[in-house]
This record gives structure tokens, C-alpha cells and sequence, in this order.
């Protein structure tokens, strides 16, 4: 089936594209949740002045604000590309969901930026709170488990944005 539009809503090479795409983007973070996990264990003994525990505490509360603005702005963005685009159906949930997944990836990444930056100068250790800063990943990945790229549920989502029954849609 090519990936314009079909009367059957998202075809499978579609669902598959975002598929690889969303395990590439997951992979990409644990990878970078693992060199937090190192950076805190090779920092055993590092005790952190007084500059890093403030540095690493405004930069959490950035990456709160930030991580927030970009989770939100994931959803606006997947509702606006859906219903603004001229594009056929399958383009526009392909472009709409890879939007969609980057903005919370790239809020993932920033909490994970700031959780290494705390790991690697010891204030993980001495002050736990801080591991805050992985629940954009945490988020991320619950995301990817509810939202996960599969034919039906990639329709059922642009079905509830679209309406019940749109014209290149069947239900």
C-alpha cells in the first residue's frame, strides 16, 4: 500500500516509519539515562559546592518549565498539523506524530542534560530530589507504551481529532 491517502486511514508503511522512528528516538535515550547512571556512580565522593547545588537547582526548575511547554506544545502541534494541513491523511498523521514524539523527546533530553550535569558534579548523590530531572524521560517512554505507532491506533487518534467519521476516513 503507497503512503498517500487510502480509504483505510494510515497505511501499514506509515505506522512502521514511526515505528522506527519512535524506538530510534527511545533508544537514544536510555542511552543518554545510562550515562546518568555512570556519571552518579563515577561520582562517588564528590562533594559539590554551594554553586552547583543553586546551578543544578534553577537549571531543574528551567527544565520543569521548559519540559511542560514542550509536552503541551506536543499536543497543540499534533492538533494543528492534523486539522491545518492541505496534505492527505497518511502525510499529515506522519508529519503530525513526528512532531509530536521530537517535542517530547527533546524535553526527555533536557531533563536528562540536567540530571547528568547533577551526576557528574555530585549533587545527585548528596541531594536525590534531583532525579526529578529524568521524569520527562519517564514521561516519554509512558507516552511511546500508550501511544505506541500500530495502524488502528494511529486512525483512532486522527479519528478523535478530525471528528467520528471524516469523509477520508472510515471508522
Amino acid at each position: 500500500m503507497s503512503v498517500v491517502e487510502s480509504e483505510d486511514g494510515v497505511p501499514t508503511a506509515v505506522a512502521r516509519q514511526l515505528q522506527v522512528i519512535a524506538f530510534a528516538m527511545a533508544a537514544g535515550l536510555a542511552l543518554m539515562a545510562g550515562l546518568v547512571l555512570w556519571a552518579n556512580h563515577n561520582a562517588a565522593g564528590a562533594v559539590p559546592s554551594a554553586a552547583q547545588v543553586k546551578s543544578v537547582n534553577a537549571l531543574t526548575a528551567i527544565m520543569m518549565a521548559v519540559s511542560l511547554a514542550f509536552i503541551v506544545g506536543s499536543e497543540l502541534a499534533w492538533r494543528s498539523l492534523l486539522l491545518k494541513s492541505p496534505r492527505p491523511l497518511s502525510g499529515r498523521v506522519q508529519t503530525a506524530f513526528i512532531v509530536r514524539l521530537a517535542c517530547r523527546e527533546g524535553a526527555g533530553l533536557l531533563g536528562l542534560t540536567v540530571a547528568y550535569i547533577a551526576a557528574v558534579s555530585g549533587v545527585l548523590r548528596i541531594y536525590p530530589a534531583y532525579w526529578v530531572n529524568l521524569a520527562p524521560f519517564g514521561l516519554f517512554l509512558v507516552f511511546l507504551a500508550t501511544h505506541w505507532p500500530a495502524e488502528d491506533r494511529l486512525a483512532a487518534e486522527a479519528r478523535d481529532v478530525l471528528g467520528e467519521n471524516p469523509s477520508f476516513l472510515k471508522k
